[in-house]
Formats: structure tokens, C-alpha cells, sequence
């Protein structure tokens, strides 16, 4: 054994292996990179979504209806390649209309700036448009808010919009169509107060189809402002309970003999009176009691909302009889 460890085959060999292990910790990283790079070279399909679609025509005279506000494309080719397309989005689809004439047509939707790597599909991959004959003209914009909206006992007084009059720019054929040009005030919370807030104008067709047109500007500033109705009424108390035997309640009274009322008017207008309670079943003598005012239906609120009334009684509350000692 001796013999072998000093002979030079051994010494050879010991090298031969020191040498491969030196190799491959050297080149280690080169198989890394070369391992990443066919990794990357893979292929790998995907579909990016909500991509718009420019579209290319004379803009000044023509007017171009049908085009789709987005689209989706699928790509397909090396994996890093379509992971920088889908994150990057530096690519464009369009529709080249610049020598088509007026009338129907069904376009291709193309596509520019994508590596020439990549397999590209656009879904839909063709559009039906129609090129007219561009005109302009001048709505009045009709304000619109949801009265369910109103906060109880409110109701609207005014709902204004500004600019009053919009813009509008499509086909001559659509703008024959307009019966309705509206701008809808929409609110999150009851409104009890004027507000204000932006609009969407919608231009619509008698069947309240959306057309296709332009419209500028396109959102307008809603503004509603809202009335709380009021009304005096009469008071009116009446004793409620039994007060103790022996005694007998001669008169309620209220320091007042009128209240405020605030709601709606179809409300106000049927209402005359208020009739409240007073609860008499402990009272033993003359007493003046603070009565809470009541809110009902179709109103928001009263003034005052506490009344005073004087209760007035004759006789004294009767001892009960003394229990005998042993019973």
C-alpha cells in the first residue's frame, strides 16, 4: 500500500481529480448562465387585456363610429420577451382608415412595435366601422338627481348644471337621433344640504340607446339644492295612565300652544295638530313635567323639542292599610 501512495500513478491520479473539481468551481457560474439562458429561451403564451385601439383617419371631415374602447392580445415566443411585453405595454394597435372611403367597412386591427420574436394574435382581429361625414352641434344638458337620495323630510328645491350646453360631434345621422342629452348627479350619502358634483353627460336616442358620438366637455358640474318645508300646528296634550286612587287629574296643560314642524309638504299639509301623550300614572300632586316631542313619519324635526306641560290634580293619594303583626 505503502509502495502505491508513493508511486507516481497515484500522484497522477490525485492530480487528474484536484484538476476536475478546480474546473468546475471555475465554470460553475457559466453553467448557471448557460442553465438561465434555456430557461429564458422557453416558450410561453400570454394575453394581455384592456389594450385601446387608435384609429388613423381625417379627423377633420370624417366622423367614425363603431371602434372598440379596448381589446386583448395573446402573444406567444420566449418567455422574458413576453414577460417585458405584458409589464412594458410599449407597443400599439391601431385601425388605418386614412384611404377608406365613407360607408361600412370591416378593418383588421394591426399592431406595431412588438419584437419580431413574438407570434402576435389581437382578439377581435378585424372591426366593423362606419366613416360619415363629421358634423357638430349644441345641447342643452338636462340635470338630473334621484329623489330617493333626499335626506327624511327633504326635498329638492333646484338642481342646476353648468355649462348648461355641450358640444357634440358625430355622424349627421346620429345627431338626428338625439332626443336626450342628461347629465345624472349620483351621491353616496342622504343629501340634507346644496351639493355639487361631477357628471357624465349621456346622449341618448328616444329608446334611450347610447349613441355614438363625441361629446365636450364630457362631464359637467351637477348642483342641487334642497328646502326643509315647515308649518305651525297646534299642540295638543292628554293624559296617559292612572294616577294613584284618590287621585283625580283635573288638567294637562303645555306652557305652548304651538310647534314647528319640518318635512315634507304632502306631509305638512295633512297635518293640522300634534297630539302627544303625557304620563300621569305617578303623579300625586300639581307637578310640571318636561315632555319630549316626537318625530313621526315623513318629518325630520320639530322645534321645540321638549314642551312643559302643568298637570293639575284635587285629592291626595290613599294610605294603604297597615298590615297587622302575625299576617
Amino acid at each position: 500500500m505503502d509502495k502505491f501512495v508513493e508511486s507516481s500513478w497515484f500522484v497522477r491520479i490525485v492530480a487528474l481529480f484536484l484538476a476536475v473539481l478546480l474546473y468546475i468551481s471555475v465554470n460553475f457560474d457559466d453553467f448557471k448562465l448557460i442553465q438561465k439562458a434555456d430557461n429564458s429561451s422557453q416558450e410561453n403564451s400570454e394575453v394581455i387585456t384592456d389594450i385601446p385601439v387608435q384609429a388613423y383617419y381625417d379627423t377633420e371631415n370624417l366622423f367614425v363610429s363603431g371602434m372598440p374602447d379596448k381589446v386583448k392580445v395573446e402573444v406567444k415566443g420566449p418567455k422574458s420577451i413576453v414577460e417585458s411585453t405584458k409589464r412594458l405595454r410599449d407597443f400599439e394597435l391601431f385601425v388605418d382608415l386614412t384611404n377608406v372611403s365613407i360607408g361600412e367597412h370591416r378593418v383588421p386591427i394591426q399592431h406595431k412595435q412588438f419584437s419580431d420574436k413574438l407570434e402576435v394574435i389581437v382578439h377581435p382581429e378585424t372591426v366593423n366601422v362606419m366613416i360619415e361625414e363629421k358634423v357638430s352641434d349644441y345641447f342643452v344638458v338636462s340635470p338630473e338627481f334621484n329623489d330617493n337620495m333626499l335626506a327624511e323630510g327633504y326635498q329638492e328645491e333646484a338642481v342646476s348644471v353648468d355649462p348648461k350646453r355641450v358640444k357634440v360631434t358625430g355622424s349627421k345621422a346620429a345627431l338626428n337621433r338625439i332626443v336626450y342629452v342628461k347629465a345624472t348627479l349620483d351621491v353616496k350619502e342622504k343629501v340634507d344640504k346644496e351639493t355639487t358634483g361631477t357628471a357624465k353627460v349621456q346622449v341618448l336616442d328616444r329608446e334611450f340607446n347610447k349613441l355614438d358620438v363625441k361629446v365636450e366637455p364630457e362631464t359637467v358640474q351637477v348642483s342641487i339644492s334642497v328646502k326643509n318645508p315647515s308649518k305651525k300646528i297646534a299642540l295638543k296634550v292628554f293624559p296617559k295612565g292612572t294616577p294613584p286612587k284618590g287621585v283625580t287629574v283635573m288638567s294637562v296643560k303645555p306652557e305652548i300652544d304651538e310647534i314647528t314642524i319640518y318635512g315634507k309638504e304632502s306631509v305638512l299639509k295633512q297635518m293640522e295638530q300634534l297630539v302627544v301623550p303625557v304620563e300621569v300614572h305617578d303623579i300625586k300632586k300639581d307637578t310640571t313635567l318636561t315632555v319630549p316631542i316626537e318625530v313621526g313619519e315623513g318629518l325630520n324635526f320639530v322645534s321645540p323639542q321638549m314642551v312643559k306641560v302643568k298637570v293639575t290634580v284635587e285629592g291626595s293619594p290613599e294610605s294603604e292599610p297597615e298590615k297587622e303583626s302575625g299576617e
